[in-house]
């Protein structure tokens, strides 16, 4: 746990060393600010709901989160320094976590810092906090599993661009599938359903704590840190 926790310092000193995470955080705040306060019309809709928040808070993330993990792998296999990791006494598995981690605690900052919406909704109506802490949740299990696709992505590639675009691609398309589940044949429904981001975070943001959305975060988690390790021991099979 020591080897993890200081990947994990040294990842999330290497990001706050740089204006990456300071200008993706504006990024991600201001974004946000425009799509629920200008384009969704949140204080003109006379309801105190988080319904809407969510889904632009959810959207902001499957773009956000790729930005922020691009560089945790492919920019050090790109100046070198992957390799001199690769020699300290650190096993394939302590190096993703530690960079998983690293990027989930500033992707779980980022959503902190979007609390000053139900606090506000709270003021302007009666809120129910059970759905929005449900839905703090949801998202913080869906930016846990974002953080995992992008760890997977970068560790990859050498190239940043490449890498964001294929996390962002990732995540995107399981979200957007959610909203498509006219599109397919009755017989399939159900199973594309039980694939989709949406449909498992809808359900913890209206307050229901379903142990199958639980299961389905914990699976796209382990599978793409897995991946991202295997990723780790052919480059240092190959080293």
């Amino acid at each position: 746990m020591t080897q993890i926790t200081s990947v994990m310092k040294r990842e999330l000193l290497s990001l706050f060393g740089q204006p990456l995470a300071s200008v993706a955080l504006s990024i991600f705040v201001m974004t946000l600010a425009v799509f629920s306060l200008w384009m969704g019309g949140l204080l003109e809709a006379g309801v105190a709901s988080m319904n809407q928040p969510f889904f632009w808070i959810a959207t902001c993330l499957s773009l956000f989160i790729p930005a922020l993990t691009m560089r945790l792998v492919a920019e050090e296999r790109r100046q070198g320094t992957l390799e001199v990791l690769c020699t300290l006494p650190l096993s394939s598995t302590q190096i993703v976590l530690g960079k998983w981690l690293a990027a989930w605690l500033l992707a779980l900052f980022a959503l902190l810092l979007t609390m000053s919406y139900p606090i506000a909704m709270s003021q302007l109506g009666s809120l129910d906090w059970g759905p929005v802490v449900g839905g703090y949740l949801g998202l913080a299990l869906m930016a846990g599993a974002f953080c995992a696709i992008g760890v997977a992505a970068s560790s990859m590639t050498d190239n940043q661009v490449l890498a964001f675009l294929s996390a962002a691609v990732v995540c995107v398309f399981p979200w957007i599938l959610g909203f498509a589940l006219t599109l397919f044949p009755g017989q399939w429904v159900h199973f594309v359903q039980a694939l989709t981001f949406e449909v498992h975070f809808s359900n913890l943001a209206q307050g229901v704590l379903d142990s199958r959305s639980l299961v389905y975060y914990a699976s796209i988690i382990l599978i793409a840190l897995r991946l991202a390790v295997l990723s780790f021991e052919v480059r240092r099979l190959s080293s």
